[in-house]
């Protein structure tokens, strides 16, 4: 009777209207992102928003992701000579959305493990500095920014964004000071009884214990860089970014383009057209989607593994 009434209790009808709400949000969201793939893949003259949704076999091409990769091999397609191919752009955006999320991460996590771990009047400091820039808006900070770079000679380089964003200040500061808050000292003691240094226990002890908050902080942050290109654009005009590069083919200018193969019996592709543009889309999701598959387990691992042995 116990074991029913708590398995009543945890479907309430507040629960019940929820997961309802949810799985609504969950099919609407899929089919849309389903509608979308497949008129990606559909030849340019069958789309229509009154035809059948899925394509026949037949109606089924790339050639609409081969327009995408070939606008970016056009030279000029940054409205400027030597504009870079497909392959630099996946350099860039490497180097962007990995390098500084990874320096994020790793920053905001050493610094969270020196302030929640050593109980010193600058950490306490540090602390009160995370909440208080959290709390008052920052207004016009990218002018100066920008003026800094200058100063410092990495304006419009591939390493000015990383520069940057190697700070500590944000809320994932936060997350990471309450994970290794929980950490029980005792963990730490034993291993000093046992003769090891304080880098010792910071590497082998507390930073494992974190390591799926901070894979799940640095996918966070990757997503986010990998879709920006504003950011990039700012700091690194002369680099842009996958994500600006789909920005930019968006609004694209350029004529109809012919693809091998493909433009002797329909015809040249046009960047304009909607099946082009949603694959041009779909060419900036199919990594995180990838990498999400891959690494879902890691990142929905439980937090609250371990244990201390005699």
């Amino acid at each position: 009777m116990f074991n029913l009434k708590r398995k009543h209790d945890k479907f309430s009808p507040l629960t019940v209207i929820m997961l309802l709400v949810l799985l609504i949000w969950c099919v609407a969201f899929i089919y849309m992102m389903l509608w979308a793939f497949m008129q990606s893949i559909k030849i340019e003259y069958e789309f229509s928003y009154d035809k059948e949704h899925f394509p026949k076999f037949d109606e089924m091409t790339i050639a609409n992701y081969k327009c995408v990769f070939m606008f970016a091999d056009i030279d000029n397609w940054m409205g400027e000579a030597g504009s870079p191919n497909f392959a630099g752009l996946i350099v860039n955006t490497i180097l962007y959305a990995v390098g500084g999320a990874f320096l994020n991460a790793a920053v905001t996590c050493l610094m969270a493990y020196l302030t929640a771990k050593y109980s010193y009047f600058y950490s306490k400091i540090i602390y009160g500095i995370v909440i208080v820039v959290m709390v008052v808006p920052v207004v016009g900070a990218q002018a100066s920014e920008i003026q800094l770079l200058r100063w410092l000679h990495l304006y419009d380089t591939r390493f000015a964004f990383m520069v940057l964003k190697a700070s500590f200040v944000g809320m994932y500061f936060l997350v990471f000071y309450a994970a290794f808050k929980s950490i029980p000292m005792t963990y730490s003691e034993a291993a000093m009884m046992d003769g090891a240094s304080d880098w010792c226990i910071m590497v082998k002890i507390c930073l494992p214990l974190v390591l799926n908050v901070f894979m799940t902080v640095f996918m966070i942050t990757f997503i986010q860089y990998w879709n920006d290109y504003q950011l990039a654009l700012l700091y690194m005009p002369h680099y842009p970014t996958l994500a600006y590069f789909i920005f930019k083919f968006k609004g694209a200018s350029t004529g109809a383009l012919e693809i091998p193969g493909y433009s002797e019996i329909h015809g040249t592709l046009d960047p304009r057209k909607i099946p082009v543009q949603l694959a041009a889309t779909f060419t900036l999701i199919f990594p995180i989607l990838l990498i999400f598959i891959a690494f879902h387990k890691r990142l929905m691992g439980n937090l609250s593994i371990g244990g201390i042995k005699g």
